[in-house]
């Protein structure tokens, strides 16, 4: 069904917005087609998705930014945190489950298993202790919430969630983010982990370290063909948010400064061995970069026309929620004009996604193949990346299996998201020494950066199941989660038995993934001394 005399509708409300019909018209078909029907209409089986999880959030950044400058926050932190509770969207609710877990959706939902067991016990069926609304997860019993108050009211979710986080940031950063969760997030007795700061944390660095870019359009699309449906190739609407970091940095104590013994070289005075020590003060700082938005949009049609986007908060007639920081363009969808790409500039950064972009999720081309064909046809790059890198080969192919099922083209059409044998995301392999253009493309290149960035993780963590749990996890979030270098996974496991990025959809917990690698592991190992497989480099 056509959507489009909705969205005249809308940027009429946008036009008459400071009258009460206006208002209305805004608020109601927005909330129900923009934001509450975006994944129904946008989001479902094969339809495109956000180039990023995380690029969701900037579609508030410049009422974020405000805020943040008006109680003296970082806009990275004020983001990080909105992605944490909501994934930026506005009805995005957290819900915490009675089997101590939390969910994007009703509890008995999301864990059907659990609650069939509760129910064959005759237990009660009231699985949801609490749920945290809006754009900050506000729990409806933390106070802040008065009588009458929509809670998804974007405008005042975003400036109660502000002014309530810096109350508690008063002091170190981390216990205030415990705080913060503790009595304004989650329901009273919920169980505040420790995981949540660190969660915040490593969403800062991600923040910090990239930029963030993504799109969607309003027209309706087809699963049975994976294209747009756009007859008469009639321009449609597509918007696009992006932040990236800026050259401002910041800097805040994450947790009391310690105290460790500084000690030099040893050197013989007198015929003795002499070693200065001096007692020297370590501070644990959060340190970032601020965000800024792009200074221009850009999409590229088939036939390589430039088509600037236009900013929602400079042109009115690009109909989004009010408050909103979007770059739109009208552009046909399909034929010789249609979009297929898009590039976002800021001073030292660009950024670029395929168009359209397929789910994160989705596998690109092809299926996984049995392991013994992947180990077949990939050993003698297996063990050249294990022979370059120090990792041994059969946890090479134990990551290439758990991560792309040994499909060399497993990813996104766009190449935008992870790709290929070791599902390299681009701004993570650009990071790593064996990193050329198209590198990601070439399966043994791909194997190659995949066992480098493993060689990194063990050279900060001193074990393979810790690397592999950072290699999907990162490993800030390993590292934030207390496992320290050459710790036993009998000790660090439960420290990483968390989702990380659930709502980029995983489901396994680090330890519980890095088990996976493991068993994987020895399942390869027995398979190549079965078959005479020599990992001997050369």
């Amino acid at each position: 069904m056509r959507r489009r005399w909705i969205w005249w509708l809308v940027g009429g409300g946008l036009v008459l917005g400071g009258g009460s019909v206006g208002l209305l018209l805004l608020l109601f078909f927005v909330s129900l087609t923009f934001l509450a029907g975006l994944t129904a209409l946008q989001l479902g089986p094969g339809a495109p998705a956000f180039a990023t999880a995380l690029s969701r959030p900037a579609e508030w950044f410049l009422a974020v930014n405000g805020l943040a400058v008006d109680y003296g926050l970082p806009n990275t932190l004020v983001l990080a945190v909105i992605q944490q509770a909501s994934g930026g969207a506005a009805y995005g609710d957290r819900y915490y489950c009675s089997n101590g877990q939390t969910a994007g959706e009703w509890c008995d939902a999301a864990f059907p298993a659990v609650y069939a067991e509760r129910g064959r016990r005759g237990q009660p069926a009231a699985h949801t202790l609490g749920v945290g609304y809006g754009l900050f997860g506000i729990d409806s019993r933390s106070g802040l919430i008065p009588t009458g108050q929509d809670p998804h009211a974007v405008a005042w979710n975003l400036a109660a969630g502000v002014r309530d986080l810096a109350a508690n940031l008063s002091g170190y950063w981390k216990q205030g983010l415990e705080s913060f969760h503790s009595f304004t997030q989650a329901p009273p007795g919920w169980p505040v982990s420790a995981h949540y700061p660190d969660r915040i944390r490593s969403l800062v660095q991600a923040y910090s370290t990239r930029p963030h870019l993504g799109a969607w359009a309003l027209a309706d699309w087809s699963p049975k063909t994976g294209q747009f449906r756009d007859p008469g190739n009639r321009p449609e609407w597509v918007f696009a948010v992006a932040v990236a970091p800026s050259p401002a940095t910041f800097s805040h104590a994450w947790t009391p400064p310690t105290t460790a013994l500084q000690c030099g070289p040893v050197t013989v005075q007198g015929g003795k061995p002499h070693q200065a020590c001096k007692t020297v003060t370590v501070a644990h700082d959060l340190t970032g970069h601020l965000l800024a938005l792009p200074d221009e949009v850009v999409g590229i049609t088939a036939n390589g026309r430039r088509l600037p986007f236009a900013l929602s908060t400079v042109n009115p007639a690009v109909p989004v929620w009010r408050g909103g920081t979007v770059w739109g363009l009208r552009v046909p969808l399909t034929g010789p004009d249609r979009l297929t790409q898009i590039v976002a500039y800021w001073p030292g950064w660009t950024d670029t996604i395929g168009w359209p972009e397929t789910s994160t999720g989705a596998v690109g081309q092809g299926h996984a193949v049995p392991l013994s064909q992947a180990v077949r046809q990939y050993w003698a790059a297996i063990v050249s990346a294990s022979c370059k890198t120090g990792v041994p080969a059969d946890w090479i192919v134990a990551e290439m299996m758990n991560e792309s099922g040994g499909n060399p083209k497993s990813g996104p059409d766009g190449l935008a998201g992870a790709y290929g044998l070791m599902q390299l995301e681009p701004g993570t392999a650009r990071g790593l020494p064996g990193w050329y253009p198209g590198a990601r493309q070439n399966p043994a290149t791909n194997l190659l950066l995949g066992a480098e960035l493993l060689q990194e993780n063990y050279a900060a963590t001193h074990s393979w199941r810790a690397a592999s749990a950072a290699y999907y996890g990162g490993l800030g979030s390993v590292q934030g989660s207390g496992v320290t270098p050459g710790m036993p996974w009998s000790q660090a496991a439960p420290r990483l038995a968390w989702v990380p990025d659930p709502q980029a959809g995983n489901t396994l917990t680090m330890a519980q993934y890095a088990n996976d690698i493991a068993a994987t592991a020895k399942a390869v190992a027995a398979y190549a001394k079965a078959h005479h497989l020599s990992a001997a480099c050369p």
